[in-house]
Formats: structure tokens, sequence, C-alpha cells
């Protein structure tokens, strides 16, 4: 069930689904092989936009994972090793060419040394977002196609991240489940 934050801002309407505390487990597909990690993702409105922050977590994988275990189930069979990337994300929903709030755009920096803005279009529980632009620090890898895929499954969300980079391609996918609904939005009485 999706609780919906009091004094909700309506341009975040279509992102309701995404609110709150997210834990889960997936696998991270790089040239140098492929990992079991988890992650933690969290959404909340922040003025007329939802931030998020998505991070992924190395694990110590010594076991084998079923691709059908549980977000939850399999974030706890995982013994986390670190962190392997974290992300901050502000996400706006504008109006498309015909007047609908379903398109999309995301700014990201993450500790990878990539910043990123995202377009694309929400349409009900599901997102599909392409890079438009990306930068990057020295060394980091150069992001010249990315795709991002979420939706909203059973109560989880399954997500897929493709970044195609001139160090090879990089692949992130998983299930995350919801463990805490979105905090409280902030409002603020206008100065008179």
């Amino acid at each position: 069930m999706i609780v919906i934050p009091q004094n909700l801002p309506s341009q975040v309407a279509p992102l309701t689904w995404l609110l709150g505390t997210w834990v889960g487990w997936g696998t991270q597909a790089a040239p140098d092989g492929n990992n079991l990690v988890t992650f933690a993702f969290d959404n909340q409105v922040v003025g007329e936009q939802v931030c998020t922050r998505l991070t992924v977590f190395n694990t110590d994988a010594v076991v084998e994972v079923d691709a059908q275990v549980g977000a939850l189930e399999g974030s706890d069979m995982l013994v986390r090793s670190g962190v392997c990337s974290d992300e901050t994300a502000y996400w706006k929903v504008l109006k498309d060419t015909e007047g609908e709030d379903n398109y999309l755009q995301v700014t990201s920096a993450s500790t990878d040394g990539i910043a990123g803005l995202w377009v694309g279009r929400v349409q009900g529980p599901r997102i599909r977002l392409l890079i438009d632009t990306a930068v990057h620090k020295e060394g980091a890898p150069a992001a010249s196609l990315g795709e991002r895929m979420l939706g909203l499954v059973n109560s989880d969300i399954f997500f897929t991240e493709t970044l195609n980079t001139d160090k090879g391609d990089f692949v992130i996918s998983g299930r995350v489940a919801r463990v805490e609904e979105a905090k409280p939005i902030e409002t603020f009485e206008k100065e008179q």
C-alpha cells in the first residue's frame, strides 16, 4: 500500500509510488566482472522535486542468491563489505508536449565521479530515463549512452541501469522493498 504524505505538491504526484526508504539486492556487471551488491534507496520530497539517494554496497558474496529471492531476503543473505557508490539525484516532473505531467528531468551526481542530466517519462508505476548529458572527473568512466528503467511489481521496485563508457559497459540491476514510508513534508509559511 502506498501512503501519500500530507501536503504532497501536485508536481510530484506521478512519483508518489517511489517515495520512502527501500532496501534490496542485485548484481553489478562491469568490465572487471560481476558482483552481488545490496542497495539502500531513499526517496523524499524536497520542495517541488523528489530527492533520491542510492547507495550501492559491495558484498562478501559467500552465498549464491537465486534470482527469484525477494528484496529483503536477498539483502539479509549478503554481508556488506563497503560502499561501492553513492548517488544523489533530484527528480523534477514537467508537462510533456501534450500537457501531461509525465516528463522527467533528473540531475545526478555520484561518488564514481559522474554527474548527469537524465530525461524520460513516468507512466503509472514505470519510469524510463535516458542520459542526455554526462560529465566526469578525471579518471572516471566517460558515459556516452545510458538508460535507467524502474517499475513497481508486487510492491517491490525492479530496476536496471546501463552505462556505455570509454572503459566498457556497466550494468546494475536489482529489486528493492519499501522498509519505511516517506518522511513528512516540511512546509514553510510564506513571508508577509
